[in-house]
């Protein structure tokens, strides 16, 4: 190697002068060089650094996360902070759909939050859960879940609250309760409904138990027939009235499964009668309300056994 001192006065002097003449690149500058060489081999005009910082982005924002909820942790917060980070951040995680982040949230937050005010911790953690179940449908149904669905997953998740015994299956509940709203919500983002759509089917939810019918639906939302239809289809993939008949299939589904007699639940969905009741079924399941009604119970049987 050669050493810089044996270098001639005169060489140095033309080494100085080259190196002045080099050009100085800042480093957006050689990041559009880079792209252009690579225009160059490929023919694509991209930047090759754009996806790795975005990656590095999402995960600098992952461990800002983890440290957040780290210090939601070991923080000795008073109880009202405590709760309101807590429902924030567990209807941040639900309104975005998100069943994966939710769970790592869970696995975290997973313990008793909820101050003792009434001398019983179980008792505490209960009232609490009914409040969450509550802020969870009303999120679920402004993210466009089924208004019917929601309430009535409230308050099965409330009946099955009050008979837990103990702060784990109290805590258990509630997470699933969680969960289950944050799976909706996120089925309920993926159709992406528009709000005139959305409030059709909630209207339709809401008048399961009438005659409700087409031109009824129309002259609520001040529509055509017409105008309904075709924007009904082209969002949810199914004629209006055909999804109105596998809604009131699906209710009724449920009904047979608690035993009802198949004339009153012809009555309460609104068919004519049983024979249009069973017409209607038997399309749109391939088999006859008393059939399934009848599978339901054998099965029933079957596990008890």
């Amino acid at each position: 190697m050669v050493q810089y001192k044996s270098i001639k006065h005169s060489d140095k002097e033309s080494l100085y002068k080259l190196l002045n003449e080099l050009p100085l690149f800042s480093l957006g500058d050689i990041r559009d060089i880079l792209i252009l060489i690579n225009y160059f081999f490929t023919g694509k005009i991209e930047d090759l650094f754009h996806k790795p910082l975005h990656d590095y982005e999402k995960k600098f924002s992952e461990d800002i996360q983890i440290e957040r909820i780290d210090m939601l942790l070991s923080q000795n917060y008073d109880p009202e902070i405590y709760l309101f980070l807590y429902e924030n951040k567990i209807l941040e995680y639900v309104v975005n759909g998100n069943v994966q982040e939710l769970s790592n949230m869970i696995f975290k937050l997973s313990n008793g939050v909820v101050p003792v005010v009434s001398g019983d911790n179980v008792r505490s953690e209960k009232n609490y859960s009914i409040v969450v179940f509550e802020k969870l449908a009303q999120a679920a149904i402004n993210m466009g879940m089924d208004l019917i669905n929601a309430y009535q997953s409230r308050d099965s998740f409330i009946r099955k609250n009050e008979l837990c015994i103990n702060l784990k299956e109290v805590l258990k509940v509630r997470d699933t309760a969680i969960v289950f709203y944050t799976s909706e919500i996120g089925k309920a983002k993926v159709r992406n409904l528009s709000p005139q759509i959305s409030s059709i089917v909630q209207y339709i939810g809401l008048n399961m138990y009438t005659k409700i019918t087409v031109r009824q639906i129309a002259q609520y939302f001040s529509m055509s027939e017409a105008r309904l239809r075709t924007a009904f289809k082209k969002e949810m993939n199914i004629s209006i009235h055909n999804y109105i008949l596998r809604r009131k299939i699906s209710e009724a589904k449920v009904m047979l499964k608690s035993n009802y007699p198949i004339n009153d639940i012809s009555l309460l969905l609104g068919f004519s009668d049983t024979s249009h009741f069973t017409k209607v079924f038997k399309k749109i399941t391939g088999t006859t309300p008393k059939k399934y009604q009848m599978s339901v119970d054998s099965k029933f049987t079957l596990n008890l056994d």
